[in-house]
């Protein structure tokens, strides 16, 4: 398990809290400070849009990072049997950070064609974040119980990450207890005296 991965899932709800909301806060108040500061016709206004997407690219990563850790290490302490595959999941949260690059560079053009062109495209990012949401809470049901899941027994955890700022207080706990569970678990290696 890499260093991210492995902050991600012993990090407090309020250290995500605070670092997922932090960035994007700060940034935000720093790029609408930027922006009035220089802005001297409407059209700069409508080139700060390129500053705004730059602030929220971190707080995206930050967000998608964490998603990667819960899916990855839920999905691992998962029964086989009951184990989703990861593939789609992978891809779900790639897909949506490069769309996000591609959106910020169309979003500069006020050609509406590409808009309409890339509309499929964000309705397809759209999906996939939802898929993210739909794997990481089946798996924390699946981790906790080792038993079946259906939408009606992981929901609670779907609204909860889908409504992220008030469920990170109580899924990352969560979280955090099945990684501590994890950690105690595995056999410990004790270096031999030499």
């Amino acid at each position: 398990m890499n260093l991210i991965t492995s902050f991600f899932l012993r990090a407090k709800h309020w250290q995500i809290f605070f670092l997922l909301f932090g960035v994007y806060i700060v940034g935000e108040v720093a790029a609408m400070s930027s922006l009035l500061a220089t802005a001297g016709s409407p059209e700069d206004f409508g080139k700060g849009s390129l500053l705004f997407g730059v602030v929220m690219l971190p707080f995206m990563l930050g967000f998608l990072f964490w998603f990667w850790s819960m899916g990855s290490f839920l999905s691992s302490i998962v029964h086989p049997a009951l184990r989703m595959k990861m593939g789609f999941f992978r891809f779900a949260l790639i897909y949506p950070a490069l769309y996000v690059v591609a959106f910020i560079a169309a979003f500069q053009s006020s050609n509406p064609a590409l808009l309409m062109v890339i509309f499929p495209f964000h309705l397809f990012a759209m999906f996939c974040l939802f898929y993210d949401l739909h794997f990481v809470s089946k798996n924390l049901v699946l981790a906790e119980t080792s038993k079946s899941a259906a939408f009606y027994d992981y929901a609670g955890p779907f609204f909860l990450l889908w409504f992220f700022p008030v469920g990170i207080w109580i899924v990352q706990p969560r979280i955090n207890r099945l990684y501590s569970e994890k950690k105690s678990a595995e056999p410990r290696v004790e270096s031999s005296p030499g």
